[in-house]
C-alpha cells in the first residue's frame, strides 16, 4: 500500500459518528475494494467495541456479512478495520494486504473519530482519472460530515500530520485546537467550516492559483487539491498550498524529526507569512 487518505471528525460532526462510520466503510468498499481482482478476492474485518476491552468481532468475507460489519460500525466501536487480500491455498501463509480502511476514537475520551484507508496506486498516482477518484471518494465519503481535518498522502503511513511532527505538536493538542489551526497540509488537504471562513472561502482559495480543484463539501468545509495528480505534488506546489493556508496553520519553526526523515512541509513559520 502507498496511497492512504484520511479524515477526523469531532462532535461536531453533522451526523452521528457512527453513521458516518458506515458511510465511510461502504463508499471505500464501493469505490477501491469491490473489483473482482485477484489481489481483492479475500477479506477480514476486525471490531473492538471498548479500549477496556469489551466484546470484539471478527468475521470473513465482509462484503458476504456487510450487514453485520454496519451493525458493530453504527454503534461507534473504538477501534474498527477492515482489510483486503488475495486469497491462500494455505492457511497458515501469510498474505499481505493490498488495501485497508480503518477507524479509531482518538483524543481524550474518544473526542475525535480517526477515519483512513489505504490502497496499493503504483504508477496510478500519475494518472488524472485515478487521482480524480480519489478525491470524488473523499467527497462522498464526507457527505454529510464537516470534518475537522482530511488528507491525502504518499508513502506516509502515520496518523499525526508532517506539520504536526515538525512542530512537535502533542496529538491532543492538536486535536482540541483542530477548529482554530489546522493541523497540516497535503495533496488534498480538507479544511472545516470554521477555517474555511477564515481563509475567505472557496472563491478566494482558488483565486489564490494555490489549488487544482477547490470542492465544497455539503456538511460544511472544504477539499483544496493542489495539483491534477499525485505524482505532481511537488515542493513547488507545496510551497504554494503552505502560502495559501498559513493564516491557519499553527505558529512556529518546523524541525527534522529523525522518527520521519522524509517530512513534507515548508521550514518557515507560518504566521510570518
Amino acid at each position: 500500500m502507498d496511497v492512504t487518505l484520511w479524515a477526523t471528525l469531532d462532535e461536531q460532526a453533522g451526523a452521528p459518528r457512527g453513521d458516518l462510520l458506515v458511510h465511510w466503510f461502504r463508499t471505500a468498499i464501493d469505490f477501491f475494494f469491490s473489483g473482482e481482482a485477484k489481489e481483492l478476492t479475500d477479506s477480514y474485518a476486525v471490531v473492538t467495541e471498548s479500549m477496556s476491552g469489551g466484546r470484539d468481532l471478527r468475521l470473513k468475507d465482509i462484503r458476504q456479512n456487510w450487514p453485520a460489519l454496519a451493525a458493530e460500525l453504527r454503534s461507534h466501536p473504538f477501534y474498527a478495520s477492515a482489510g483486503f487480500h488475495a486469497t491462500s491455498v494455505d492457511e497458515d501463509e501469510w498474505v499481505d494486504d493490498v488495501g485497508r480502511i480503518g477507524s479509531s476514537h482518538e483524543g481524550r475520551g474518544g473526542s475525535h473519530t480517526g477515519l483512513s484507508a489505504a490502497l496499493k496506486a503504483g504508477d496510478r498516482i500519475g494518472d488524472p482519472e485515478f487521482c480524480a477518484r480519489l478525491v470524488d471518494f473523499l467527497g462522498t465519503a464526507l457527505d454529510g460530515a464537516d470534518p475537522v481535518f482530511a488528507r491525502v498522502d504518499h508513502l506516509n503511513f502515520h496518523n499525526t500530520t508532517d506539520l504536526e511532527a515538525a512542530l512537535r505538536r502533542p496529538q491532543r493538542r492538536s486535536l482540541r485546537e483542530s477548529r482554530t489551526h489546522l493541523r497540516g497540509y497535503s495533496w488534498v488537504t480538507g479544511v472545516p467550516g470554521e477555517l474555511a471562513a477564515r481563509l475567505g472561502g472557496a472563491r478566494r482559495l482558488a483565486a489564490t492559483g494555490a489549488f487544482h480543484a477547490v470542492r465544497e463539501l455539503p456538511g460544511g468545509g472544504l477539499l483544496l487539491q493542489a495539483t491534477e495528480t499525485l505524482a505532481g505534488y511537488d515542493d513547488r506546489a507545496m510551497r504554494e498550498v503552505f502560502r495559501a493556508l498559513a493564516p491557519v496553520l499553527a505558529p512556529g519553526i518546523p524541525g527534522d524529526d529523525p522518527a520521519r526523515p522524509n517530512l513534507r512541509v515548508v521550514f518557515e513559520d507560518a504566521s510570518g507569512v
